[in-house]
């Protein structure tokens, strides 16, 4: 029977309630993307499988319960120790596993969060922070002290900023151990998260592999989501199993197309690689662009870098009523401006690119900072552009764009 994760929650807490180790049966509760890399979240060291119900992600109850008995099973013997592996700077310093960065690997989440505690602590303030960047993050100021952490940090503190952290449905630091010379877990939970490990790992690259043609991927490149969960396939069956969409939709109001049409019977036409999830549509006219997948419809928040990406501005002008009016949508004017400014600025005679962002709005008046990486003391200025002024700038681009697209 298919549950809620809220009741999964419940279950799991109720079945490992005499269990020896810190659990967070939280973890059940699905954030946004928790399921896209193989489908399952890991409590212990059993895979429990998500599945996608009315729109929204449920449990088996016998996979929680599986579960719960397996945790409930463990029995931690804090004599029979193994050493943690923490801190070690060989998971930073070691060019090999950036590589592998993707794949699961709780010592190097460990590491991670202690490195990361320790530059809180040292630096409290922003400007502080911001020195940090530019400094050799393994100085001194890092290395390990006679309490066995970096720098000036406490376990008091590694607790406090992230005692929370968990792995497999479980908090480590609650039973990480100073022996007085290195940092200690009980060798049954160090164990289990190996296990842990090594399944998702498994299930991982396992996910990579195209359901149609069996062709190996990229790490989420070909998930792509459907109404009962995430199927890999590969550009070339997605274009067997969905169809292109063509623009024959154009000029239809979204309120009258949702009821007609699905859009996950189509092709991204932003990426038209992966199925599409939801139909974009222009908020302020009303009209639709075309069937687009999730990850596309989230880059099209990202603003600057997504009008920098072929094809963007043509799709936003699929809406008839930007294309009538020569206009994008408001919230693209200022992302317009920034992308002009980036491109025509510069700091003095110096050739690099600035980087812009809006900093306020003023009685129609877009106050925009401009900052060059390529100088420290005198990086940023200001330029004022009215709101007139974004708007002519909205239309050369738009009528740029048509013009390019009646071309081809």
């Amino acid at each position: 029977m298919l549950i809620s994760p809220q009741l999964a929650r419940d279950i799991l807490a109720d079945l490992t309630r005499d269990c020896g180790l810190p659990l967070d049966a939280g973890e059940l509760i699905p954030k946004k993307g928790d399921f896209l890399d193989h489908g399952y979240v890991f409590i212990g060291d059993v895979a429990v499988r998500g599945y996608k119900d009315k729109g929204r992600w449920k449990y088996d109850d016998r996979d929680i319960r599986r579960a719960g008995q397996a945790l409930a099973a463990v029995r931690v013997d804090h004599t029979d120790v193994v050493e943690a592996q923490v801190p070690s700077r060989r998971y930073f310093d070691d060019r090999e596993s950036f590589g592998n960065w993707d794949q699961a690997d709780w010592r190097r989440s460990l590491n991670y969060w202690i490195y990361a505690a320790a530059r809180r602590s040292r630096h409290r303030d922003i400007a502080d922070a911001y020195d940090d960047f530019d400094s050799d993050v393994w100085s001194s100021r890092y290395q390990l002290g006679a309490h066995g952490l970096p720098g000036q940090l406490t376990r008091e503190e590694l607790i406090s900023s992230h005692g929370e952290r968990t792995v497999a449905g479980t908090r480590p630091f609650e039973l990480l151990t100073w022996s007085g010379t290195h940092w200690v877990l009980p060798r049954a939970y160090a164990d289990m998260l190996d296990r842990s490990q090594k399944r998702d790992r498994a299930l991982a690259e396992q996910a990579r592999i195209c359901t149609g043609c069996q062709q190996h991927g990229d790490r989420y490149a070909w998930r792509t989501p459907t109404a009962s969960g995430y199927v890999t396939l590969c550009p070339a069956c997605s274009g067997k199993t969905f169809q292109p969409y063509k623009g024959h939709l154009q000029g239809l109001a979204y309120s009258s197309l949702r009821r007609l049409h699905r859009a996950d019977e189509y092709l991204c036409c932003l990426c038209r690689a992966s199925r599409a999830s939801i139909w974009d549509h222009c908020h302020e006219h009303g009209y639709v662009r075309g069937p687009v997948c999730a990850s596309c419809n989230t880059f099209e928040g990202k603003g600057v870098a997504f009008l920098r990406r072929g094809g963007s501005v043509q799709h936003l002008l699929e809406c008839q009523g930007c294309r009538e009016g020569d206009t994008l949508p408001r919230r693209f004017h200022v992302d317009v401006v920034l992308a002009h400014l980036e491109g025509t600025e510069r700091h003095g005679r110096c050739r690099h690119r600035p980087h812009a962002y809006r900093s306020e709005y003023v009685h129609g008046v877009h106050r925009i900072t401009l900052y060059c990486h390529a100088h420290a003391s005198t990086s940023k200025w200001t330029k004022e552009v009215t709101v007139a002024e974004a708007a002519d700038l909205v239309r050369v681009l738009v009528k740029s764009a048509l013009a390019g697209a009646s071309a081809s």
